[in-house]
């Protein structure tokens, strides 16, 4: 049996422990992405005690709950014991985290003596173990008392922290919950504040916020729940969305919670609303009772209000019975708090909450948006019903980015006034599927048909089902709603015209797109445009004082960093605050740093006459903060204080990362910006006010834009924050990163696979349904999906004709006349070709922005040591200005103090100052053996990777896998980025995934490096690496290569040199990748083939082996390699993979492998490791 890897191992005793505070905190853990061991979860079959020690034994972090019953399990004390052993070895750091529930520090010298079968040597090994864990930082729970989820928010916090810090887990920067400071609620949860507040209200109320959904509390955290129904709580009921009500044994005791009940179920039966989805959802949930005990109120039952209620009138007693017993009518949960497992029965709360409150922006920042929104959609049915000539069919065109809102609102709005109401998403998705649209109008018609009419699923595949049909919606008038139409307009005009065929009587159909001259060639009948109602870029307002001397290069990195990323920023401070507090209204997110001067109740108390921003988040600023109530789940302890401390790099980004979140609720693609931007939000603004400029001169055709400058000057960064900033003005947009990287040495293939990319994003269908033959059908068949779009496109670092004919001309010749196309490029004559409308060249820095980058990257703060100062500066003036340079060598000097090593830097750089290669080698020549190796890997091989299996594989190399990532990426020799496509065999998939990047310089030189030492007969150790068809033939022509080649990548259709043919043993080749071009068929017999080659060749120091469309059905003896960690055939003719001679294998991939006859993963060796991934099959 293989034990899986946890991150924590909770060791506890007891039924209601477990059933309570265990089931939460491991729920809390699991929502963060956190592996968690508890005994209860363990599969059937298993055998306990060996999966309880393997999970400790693989477990970083133990949380030990010390209850009052822990000791009379003789299980709790041997894992007790095996914890503190495992945590004082040597390697791998581990934490241990006692909670005392329900017990005090003394109490836990339990009586050992009396422990069942129990000697001398256990009781003393256990009360070691005991004492041991008492000596160190502690939890206290106590259930009389404690507020359940907080408490187990700061165990999770201690937690995370620890495991971020070891690197064991990623520093997602999701914290929970958000604050939100808002007038309006969600949900409003009705309960008796000494039966649940503490353990279940507490924990639903934390999963609602860590959902985004706010809900009211009353009196939350105190110990007296209060007896009057204020008009607080009156207005929470009235605004929020769902009720929660807790229905528990005293809750009759509260005459607050009774008035609280009669209110919610009056508005339930109030004719005051027409549209009875308006109304909120009520949710009892039956806490330790039977439904029946509330709706039938019998004698000597906990809810007999004639004895819980004496003192009350009998018209009191009669109002409050009548409410309960028709809320008790209502579906609910029941929860036995003898039997339910916490977590996971308010998790199915959570849910049903989750569905009834579909919006969950705040209803202030709303609701204006919704007010515009309601008068379009009240146009339409008033026009609706006053059209002279009745139609069958009533079709209303809705165009713009933000659709799917409005389309919600109609059907909210308008559904009572229809029989039957149909609403569809993902319509031109849908439709490219096989019997895509016969699909569509059958899932229509399941909807609109009522089950008492048809016992069939009705699809009109012949006139006489388009009949029937007919027959049975004669009578009736229908809604339907069809979103995200697509641009493919024939389809759209074949599903319509179905439609037409079978709807009657004055139905309404409502297609709903992002591109406007969809709609406008299907004549719709009204037209509505949402383009004016939506906002185009967002505000974030960055609030502080004055008084406290906060850094302004502080402040102008905050600025700079969010306005890359396309946000508008405002600077407020204290003054501006106070004379106008109606300037947050318009800002979705409000950043108030909060420092000594300057605390949170004095920011709120701004807003006297003012609405509190919807979203307001927190940063402490400074050491020492007086307010020291500032709410934990929307603030960041920042100590920014440059003159004792450097700048916390990673909690600024989690900051960053929080907001960015909190603003993009529409999920629209973010380009990621750079650590420190110094002077280019201007640049990037200048170059963005040129831009819309000139397109609003001429609106007649697609207009181009060029960047132009030497490599490494900053082109790609400055795109970025262009394409932030403008894209949501456009219909579609793309962003074709590393053009030249993507296309090159995989000639017409790469050309293809970015048409793909384009085709797929900016008509939003699958790369399955795109075929594309070839380069030359690619451009016939992108012109033809992308026509009249109005859509940006960025391609970056075009260095080559060929891109312009594939990617350009079509585009130019197909587009919408109000599209933009912008080319960073290295040559000037590239954006004369394409007929740039306006070129920018990009210059480099200038001193001053240069010493501020410098300083950022080599000090992490804004200004260098006195004593490194001038040495500082002449480093500086070797870089030139160029950001790169000034990156990677302030990268490569951070954290050294040493002025010798400082000196002797400055001099490799003015020895190699000319040439930038030179001066990006000097980071290079400073990693250390197995470093230079990873990076000459990802240089040759793994760009464009997944991370994860990026790390499997320098691991399997190295021994080391992560560590070196975390190594380059410090000294920004690589980057990584989140891909939304998943580029597979040739194939374009939609899937989210972190990547590793790389500059193309810095690729350039480690190819150079490659090259260079290869030659050198001094240094024949290199052990060389070919890429490509040219460095391939290089080597394989090159006998004395052969027994020091390490990684080697071709092409199954380009034949090998027949010097190749000699090969017997490969001993230190430990990567392999053979690719496939779909396109081209493999080499002709005869010649030197892949296959030919590897049949008999023995490489027995092989890690990864990818191998696409192999042809063989078994794994040649020879790369049968018992290292071998990652084993990828995709596409192949495989039919048997030898899984008990790869002992190491960690992930396997069989993807559309379909000869595949067996596939043996039963009883794995003992050193097998469990898969890190589900093999494809």
């Amino acid at each position: 049996m293989m034990t899986q890897e946890y991150d924590v191992f909770i060791c506890h005793r007891g039924k209601e422990t477990k059933r309570n505070f265990v089931s939460v905190l491991g729920g809390m853990l699991r929502s963060k992405g956190i592996t968690c061991f508890v005994d209860y979860r363990m599969d059937t079959g298993n055998d306990v005690r060996l999966e309880i020690n393997g999970a400790i034994e693989k477990s970083k972090v133990f949380i030990v709950v010390l209850s009052p019953d822990f000791a009379r399990s003789t299980w709790c004390l041997d894992e007790i014991g095996e914890i503190m052993r495992i945590r004082d070895l040597p390697g791998t750091p581990r934490k241990v985290i006692p909670v005392f529930y329900d017990v005090q520090k003394k109490d836990t010298l339990y009586d050992l003596t009396q422990v069942k079968r129990s000697n001398a040597e256990k009781i003393n090994r256990w009360g070691k173990a005991l004492e041991d864990v008492c000596k160190l930082d502690e939890f206290v729970y106590d259930s009389s008392s404690t507020l359940q989820w907080e408490k187990s928010q700061e165990i999770v916090a201690k937690v995370e922290d620890f495991l971020i810090s070891h690197r064991t887990i990623p520093d997602q920067n999701t914290k929970m919950p958000i604050r939100r400071e808002c007038i309006n609620y969600d949900v409003f949860i009705c309960h008796w504040h000494l039966d649940t507040q503490r353990n279940v209200v507490s924990v639903l109320r934390g999963m609602l916020l860590c959902k985004s959904i706010t809900p009211f509390v009353g009196g939350y955290g105190k110990d007296d729940g209060g007896s009057a129904l204020d008009s607080d709580i009156i207005q929470a009921i009235e605004n929020s969305r769902v009720h929660v009500i807790f229905l528990s044994p005293n809750f009759v005791c509260s005459k607050r919670c009774l008035e609280e009940v009669v209110y919610i179920m009056n508005i339930q039966g109030s004719p005051g609303t027409s549209d009875a989805s308006r109304k909120p959802t009520v949710v009892p949930v039956f806490y330790d009772m039977k439904p029946s005990t509330a709706r039938y109120q019998k004698e000597g039952k906990a809810y007999y209000l004639e004895e819980a209620q004496k003192s009350s009138t009998a018209d009191d007693r009669e109002r409050w019975a009548s409410a309960l017993h028709h809320l008790s009518l209502l579906h609910g949960l029941e929860y036995d708090s003898c039997s339910t497992f916490q977590w996971e029965k308010l998790y199915d709360v959570v849910k049903i909450v989750e569905a009834s409150a579909k919006k969950i922006t705040p209803r202030n920042y709303w609701s204006n948006h919704e007010a515009l929104y309601v008068k379009k959609i009240d146009e339409v049915f008033k026009e609706l019903e006053l059209q002279e000539k009745r139609e069958h069919v009533f079709l209303a065109g809705v165009y713009g980015r933000e659709t799917s809102e409005f389309s919600d609102l109609l059907v909210q709005r308008l559904g009572s006034n229809f029989c039957g109401v149909c609403k569809l998403n993902n319509i031109m998705e849908k439709a490219w599927q096989p019997n895509g649209i016969s699909k569509i109008v059958q899932q229509m018609l399941s909807d609109l048909i009522h089950p008492s009419k048809s016992s069939d699923l009705i699809q009109p595949s012949t006139s006489n089902d388009v009949k029937r049909c007919q027959l049975l919606l004669e009578n009736e008038r229908c809604l339907v709603v069809l979103d995200d139409l697509g641009n493919d307009i024939d389809k759209i005009k074949t599903l319509l015209e179905d439609l037409k065929s079978i709807l009657r009587n004055n139905s309404l159909v409502v297609v709903a797109s992002q591109f406007q001259h969809s709609l406008q060639e299907l004549n719709v009948h009204k037209f509505i445009s949402l383009s004016s109602l939506e906002s185009k870029r967002d505000f974030l307002n960055i609030c502080y004082t004055e008084r406290d001397g906060i850094n302004k290069a502080f402040l102008s990195h905050l600025s700079e960093t969010f306005d890359m990323l396309g946000l508008d920023v405002r600077l407020l401070n204290e003054d501006k605050l106070k004379s106008d507090s109606t300037c947050l209204q318009d800002a979705k997110v409000t950043l108030c740093i909060i420092s000594k001067s300057f605390s949170i109740d004095e920011f709120k108390s701004m807003f006297t006459n003012a609405a509190i921003p919807p979203k307001i988040i927190y940063v402490s600023y400074g050491s020492n903060p007086t307010d020291v109530s500032m709410p934990k789940p929307s603030s960041f302890k920042m100590e920014v204080d440059f003159e004792k401390a450097e700048f916390n790099k990673p909690q600024f980004k989690s900051m960053v990362n929080e907001v960015v979140q909190t603003l993009n609720e529409r999920g629209e693609e973010i380009m990621g910006a750079v650590d420190f931007p110094v002077g280019l939000a201007q640049r990037s603004s200048d170059i963005e006010c040129s831009i819309l400029e000139c397109v609003s001169r001429n609106e007649n055709s697609v207009q181009c834009f060029g960047l132009v400058g030497m490599g490494g000057i900053g082109k790609t960064t400055l795109a970025r924050s262009i394409f932030n900033k403008i894209h949501s003005q456009f219909e579609r947009s793309f962003f074709g990163l590393n053009t030249r990287a993507e296309v090159q040495g995989k000639g017409t293939l790469g050309l293809i696979d970015v048409q793909k990319k384009m085709i797929t994003k900016l008509s939003n269908i699958r790369s399955d349904d795109v075929r594309i033959d070839n380069a030359e059908h690619g451009k016939m068949v992108l012109s033809s999906k992308v026509k009249h779009i109005n859509a940006l496109i960025v391609l970056d670092d075009v260095d080559d004709g060929r891109h312009l004919e594939a990617f350009c001309e079509p585009l130019q010749s197909s587009l919408g006349p109000k599209s933009v196309i912008i080319i960073t490029t290295r040559d000037q004559k590239i954006l004369g070709s394409a007929k740039s409308t306006m070129i920018f060249d990009i210059e480099r820095l200038d001193e001053e922005r240069s010493k501020s980058l410098f300083y950022w990257h080599a000090f992490m703060k804004p200004k260098p040591p006195a004593d490194l100062e001038k040495v500082s500066q002449s480093v500086i003036e070797a870089c030139q200005g160029l950001p790169l340079s000034l990156k990677i060598i302030g990268s490569d000097l951070y954290g050294n103090s040493d002025r010798e090593y400082w000196e002797d830097s400055l001099k490799l750089l003015q020895k190699g100052k000319k040439d930038i290669v030179d001066v990006l080698r000097i980071s290079f020549d400073r990693l250390d053996t197995d470093e230079k190796e990873a990076f000459l890997d990802i240089c040759c091989f793994l760009i464009n990777e997944e991370v994860e299996l990026t790390c499997m594989i320098l691991k399997a190399c190295y021994g080391v896998g992560k560590a070196h990532l975390n190594t380059l990426k410090n000294k920004c020799l690589i980057t990584t980025y989140v891909s939304e496509y998943d580029e597979y065999c040739g194939r374009i998939y939609r899937r989210k995934s972190s990547r590793i990047g790389m500059h193309d310089q810095l690729r350039d030189m480690g190819r150079h490096i490659i090259r260079e030492e290869r030659r050198d007969q001094q240094r024949d150790q290199r052990r060389d690496r070919a890429w490509d068809e040219e460095t391939a033939n290089e080597i394989l022509q090159e006998r004395n290569a052969w027994s020091s080649l390490r990684g080697l990548l071709v092409w199954s259709h380009i034949p090998l040199p027949e010097d190749a043919s000699d090969w017997t043993s490969l001993p230190l080749l430990r990567i392999l990748v053979v690719k496939h071009d779909r396109h081209k068929t493999d080499a002709e017999r005869g010649r030197l083939r892949p296959q030919d080659i590897f049949r008999n060749v023995r490489c027995g120091g092989l890690r990864w082996l990818r191998w696409e469309a192999a042809p063989f059905e078994e794994l040649p003896q020879g790369l049968c390699s018992t290292n071998i960690r990652v084993l990828e055939l995709p596409r192949s003719n495989i039919s048997e993979v030898p899984t008990a001679s790869l002992p190491n294998l960690e992930h396997l991939d069989l993807s559309a492998c379909y000869k595949l006859k067996r596939l043996d993963m039963t009883n794995p060796s003992p050193l097998f490791p469990p898969f890190r991934q589900p093999f494809r099959v």
